[in-house]
């Protein structure tokens, strides 16, 4: 008798903390487990089996859970509980529902009920808890069919019952599943609503881990709202105490690939995708992986790899029709047939266009999706414009911001078609100015980045093409423009988050998701960019488009375009292959130069025959002057300035060599106010080096090591500085180049934290002595990282490496920098001729031209 009375309490004691403390529930339950050794004691198993089973499923473990759910139905059945027994079997329904078994859930969970209903005599309080479990779980499998109206009806069911039997914990799960359909019905500030009351229902109920999980929808909502950045930073807070609990971050993963997709960052994107589509796989979670593969289609696209974006459309059609996820199943095809335009497979694009709209179960909004495709891919004048008169009247009906973008696109494709490339470019200047009615979806249909990127590179392509002096203008003001807007959102969603923090507290969660809601309702955050003025140049600015690469030459307030034709995937390979041959050599060393098999430098010298030599003409008479080249893409990978600035080995194919000539200084240099903060260690011991060599060389220098080179130090002797010198570790964060960091005594400073205001570098020169501080993530427009952020603050110009360099040869190549400073050069003459002193003694260009000179205009 005691046994089972110690059985019971510790039952109830683990039920109440399995929402809160997964490790110390999973030891109540080995201890029951030990006390019902060899006990008849049915009710007692059976509540056990069902705990057991609840916790393997929030742990994604969906054998373990319908294997222990079978056991609590057959030992209520022993105990003669036959409601209990119902309420095991919708344990399993829930298993069904995790694996995507959404009819056969319907269908279940409908004779449940009826058995509920029979045998809800004796036990009313039970039967209403079943109920609310039943009405939760179709609501769930209506959802994901698409079926949205009839998922709230059974919600607000739900809630009404639990509400009545004084359920708190399911009143705020059911506004969890509420919230999520909301999503999915694009209302997204309603949704954000009803989940963040959720979130704080269960805050108020103890079920702190619930409370954890319950971020990633939040997560989910913010990124669909345009703050993609919030929902990062949230998700990588929850991170740690999903892992502890134990439960799968496999839906955190799969809503963190889409928040960094919708934030532009496609390789982050699709290697969180991938590791959420295995985790997905080995647990047999069907429509979450039909989902999760679209999200790798989707990053697979914006990374050009058709291929593998359509065996990942291909798995998410088969997936999501097996299961009956039309949302999902809908969108495959719709990008299929994309894909099938786009590399001109027309029977194709016609059979899958007539098997999305003959479909009855084809959602209302991707059917009119389909008519507006049909429209922008027919080929026949009359029969386009027909089908872009129905298609308009439908996205009148609809009035969605995102479906009347791409009838834009479709009208100003077939007014290019047929003559019109001023109608059509009015049409896509017109798509272009809707920027802030448009909230990109991180599942945007395109190959490029979002339906705005595609109007906008349209529009540039266009005018390039129109070839008239004011059109190629305007194509270079739009480049400017998207380079300039690119990841602004990045920058306003930024403060505060320091990317090494651990977990925070509620509180620290809540405030981050309560400004993160601010923030998505702010005015005027999306409006479009100001075109910019022609400078006087010399200047060079690339674009990749498609397969090529337009590079724009401004000169004397004028503007030339080149059209380099199919280079795009070349230049990425020859851009990868210099990657790899600058990690051999910092591990390997390079060859002697006497060696016969010594380097020719073939690869950059096939990106300078490839994207400078077709401007030869163009930049034959610059002598002298600074060369300003902004790159794109894979193409800020480019050492531009070891080809075409000061002292470098290619300039001379076309500009006099005079400017290699080291001209004496009859009068000495005027005085340069350096500010120096150093942080060496065992790993980077050169750094003590390069701080004595900036002091002998500079004797008025302000020198901070160890404990003194701290952000405090540096936010308070930054004013008096004309050259700042930041000698320490750098680190390239690729999934968000914002958090791009320098190590500093205090802790590490971060390229968000450079914008903010607390660093004024206004007109002074920043020399980032740390590996990797001028690199940039190569799926960008624009160079995201610390180099940017420092000319973002106001300065005049950034020295920093593209690539990891090696120790010494820096420390040589500071010394040769700053005793052309102190001898009156210039910052950028100065390093172009360091550069070249090194080039003398360490041929490979890894050594050399990994530094580069970054003004505003690069």
């Amino acid at each position: 008798m005691n046994r089972t009375d110690d059985v019971a309490r510790l039952l109830a004691q683990a039920e109440r903390i399995q929402h809160q403390d997964l490790p110390r529930c999973a030891k109540l339950i080995h201890t029951i487990d030990r006390l019902l050794d060899g006990v008849d004691d049915p009710t007692g198993r059976a509540r056990l089996a069902l705990l057991r089973g609840e916790i393997e499923l929030d742990r994604g473990s969906l054998i373990g859970a319908i294997t222990a759910f079978q056991r609590a139905r057959m030992d209520w059945l022993a105990a003669g509980r036959t409601l209990e027994a119902r309420e095991a079997m919708l344990g399993r329904t829930a298993v069904m529902l995790a694996a995507g078994e959404y009819a056969d859930v319907v269908l279940v969970v409908g004779r449940i009920l009826t058995g509920v209903e029979r045998g809800s005599v004796g036990d009313e309080q039970v039967a209403t808890r079943l109920h609310v479990r039943a009405h939760q779980q179709l609501g769930s499998a209506h959802a994901a069919v698409g079926d949205l109206a009839a998922a709230v009806r059974h919600f607000d069911l739900a809630d009404d019952l639990a509400r009545r039997i004084g359920d708190r914990l399911s009143v705020a799960k059911i506004g969890l599943q509420r919230g999520r359909v909301l999503v999915a019905d694009g209302l997204v500030h309603r949704a954000l609503d009803v989940l963040c009351e959720a979130r704080r229902e269960l805050i108020r109920e103890g079920a702190t881990l619930d409370a954890a999980k319950a971020v990633i929808p939040i997560a989910e909502a913010l990124a669909a709202a345009g703050t993609p950045v919030s929902a990062m930073e949230l998700l990588e807070r929850i991170a740690p105490t999903l892992e502890t609990q134990g439960v799968g971050l496999a839906e955190r993963d799969r809503v963190l690939a889409e928040a960094l997709l919708s934030a532009g960052l496609a390789e982050e994107a699709l290697s969180k995708a991938v590791s959420a589509r295995d985790a997905f796989r080995a647990s047999g979670r069907i429509a979450d992986l039909g989902r999760t593969e679209l999200v790798c289609a989707a990053a697979a696209l914006r990374l050009g790899r058709t291929d593998a974006a359509e065996r990942s459309l291909d798995a998410a059609e088969r997936l999501s029709e097996e299961c009956g996820d039309v949302v999902t199943r809908d969108e495959a095809r719709l990008l299929l047939t994309r894909i099938a335009h786009l590399e001109g497979h027309h029977s194709a694009v016609g059979m899958r266009l007539s098997r999305i709209q003959g479909d009855d179960t084809t959602l209302e909004v991707n059917r009119v999706r389909a008519m507006v495709l049909a429209a922008w891919v027919a080929t026949d004048p009359y029969d386009a414009e027909v089908r872009i008169a129905r298609a308009s009247a439908e996205v009148d009906r609809l009035a969605r911001p995102e479906l009347r973008m791409e009838l834009r696109l479709a009208r100003a494709r077939f007014l290019r078609r047929a003559g019109r490339t001023s109608d059509a470019a009015d049409e896509l200047r017109a798509a272009c100015a809707m920027q802030p009615l448009l909230a990109q979806r991180p599942r945007a249909t395109s190959s490029r980045g979002g339906l705005l990127a595609e109007a906008s590179d349209e529009l540039i392509d266009l005018l390039v093409s129109d070839g008239r002096h004011a059109t190629v203008i305007e194509a270079w003001q739009r480049v400017r423009a998207s380079k300039a807007s690119a990841f602004s959102a990045l920058r306003e969603h930024t403060a505060g988050w320091h990317v090494d923090d651990a977990a925070g507290s509620i509180a620290d969660t809540d405030d981050l998701i309560e400004a993160a809601r601010r923030r998505t309702t702010e005015p005027g955050r999306a409006d479009a960019p100001d075109l910019p003025l022609v400078p006087e140049g010399p200047a060079v600015d690339y674009y990749v488009i498609g397969n090529d690469v337009l590079a724009f030459v401004i000169r004397e307030g004028q503007v030339f375009v080149r059209r380099l034709t199919g280079i795009s995937s070349e230049t990425a390979r020859l851009v990868d292959g210099w990657r790899h041959e600058c990690q051999m050599v910092a591990a390997l060393g390079a060859t002697d130069p006497a060696h016969p098999t010594y380097p020719t430098f073939s690869r950059l010298d096939a990106l300078y025959e490839m994207l400078v030599g077709p401007l030869a003409d163009l930049l034959s008479d610059i002598e002298l002057e600074p060369l300003s080249v902004a790159g794109h893409r894979h193409l800020l990978g480019v050492p531009f300035d070891a080809m075409l600035d000061v002292g470098a080995p290619w300039r001379e194919r076309f500009a006099p060599a005079a400017d290699l000539v080291e001209e004496p200084h009859d009068e000495p240099a005027a005085s340069t106010a350096v500010l120096v903060l150093a942080l060496p260690d065992e790993d980077a011991p050169e750094i003590e080096a390069e701080a004595d060599m900036i002091a002998g060389l500079l004797p008025d220098a302000e020198v901070h090591r160890g404990e003194e080179a701290s952000s405090k130090v540096l936010a308070e002797r930054i004013v008096d500085a004309d050259v700042v010198h930041l000698a320490t570790h750098g680190r390239f964060h690729a999934g968000n180049p914002l958090f791009s960091a320098l190590r500093l005594s205090d802790g590490w400073l971060t390229a968000a934290e450079l914008v903010d205001g607390s660093f004024p570098m206004h007109d002074r020169v920043v020399v980032l002595s740390a590996c990797g501080s001028g690199r940039a993530a190569g799926n960008l427009v624009k160079p995201i990282g610390l180099a940017w952020a420092c000319l973002n603050a106001g300065a005049a110009g950034v020295v920093a490496s593209l690539w990891v360099v090696d120790d010494a040869v820096t420390v040589e190549l500071m010394r040769e920098f700053y005793r052309r400073l102190a001898s009156g050069d210039p910052p950028r003459r100065a390093l172009g001729l360091a550069r070249r002193r090194v080039a003398a003694s360490y041929p490979h260009p890894y050594y050399w031209a990994a530094f580069r000179y970054f003004t505003p205009a690069s």
